[in-house]
Order: structure tokens, then C-alpha cells, then sequence
């Protein structure tokens, strides 16, 4: 559905004229969904992502082998918020960077992500599936 600029009715996308005032198709704008859930549900996945991050270099003192795993899920996060900011310009390569993100933290530390992973790929299958 397309909605005229001049009257602000409702039209059919396979009209050329608008059907209450006549004014031209150009003049005509489709409505612009809103991302402010998955922006939203992005950031905060990206957040608690952070912080399962942290936890884990804070964890690394007493178990060396998990700080890389640590340092993974933090770029991993900021990639995930990165993807929740670029959704708002592009929903769909938005959502792919989004559910790359919740991938990319849950295989880096699985245990302290599930949280952050969770809304990241919610975010994501949000931001590809819904128009």
C-alpha cells in the first residue's frame, strides 16, 4: 500500500493516479516500518554480551585458557551492536550481521552468553523477517 502525499489516502502500489484526488503515483510514499525492537533488543544483547565478556577475562586469572575466549565475545558483542545500529539503515544485511553476532558469542563463551546471544539472534531473525 502506498499512501498520496497530497491527501494522505490509502492506494493500491498498481495505481497511477491517486483514487481520491487524482494526484500522480510519484507523489506517493510506502509506509517506513519502525526498527526500534530490534535496535533495541541489538543493543541490549550487545550489552549483556559485554559484560559475559568481561566476566570471562575476569575468569581468565584463575583459568588462562578462557581470556581469549573472553576477548572473542567482547568484539563478538561489538559487532552485535554495530549490527543493531546498521539495522535501522538496512534491516536485512542488519540482520545478518545481528544473527553473525549471536553465533559468533555463543561459540566464544557459551555458558556466559546465552542472554546476550539469545536477543541478538531474536534482534536478527526480526530484522530479516518482518517488513
Amino acid at each position: 500500500m502506498v499512501y498520496c502525499k497530497k491527501c494522505g489516502i490509502e492506494n493500491t502500489e498498481s495505481v497511477s493516479f491517486c483514487k481520491n484526488c487524482g494526484e500522480s503515483i510519484e507523489n506517493m510514499e510506502s509506509p517506513k516500518s519502525s526498527r526500534t525492537v530490534e535496535l533495541v533488543l541489538g543493543i541490549m544483547g550487545g550489552v549483556l554480551g559485554l559484560l559475559g565478556g568481561g566476566f570471562a577475562l575476569i575468569f581468565s586469572a584463575f583459568a588462562p585458557s578462557i581470556g581469549g575466549l573472553g576477548v572473542s565475545a567482547v568484539l563478538a558483542s561489538i559487532v552485535g551492536i554495530v549490527g543493531a545500529a546498521y539495522v535501522v539503515q538496512n534491516a536485512k544485511y542488519g540482520g545478518i550481521i545481528l544473527i553473525i553476532s549471536a553465533v559468533w558469542l555463543l561459540i566464544s563463551i557459551s555458558a556466559f552468553a546465552v542472554p546476550g546471544a539469545v536477543l541478538l539472534g531474536i534482534a536478527g531473525i526480526l530484522a530479516i523477517l518482518r517488513k
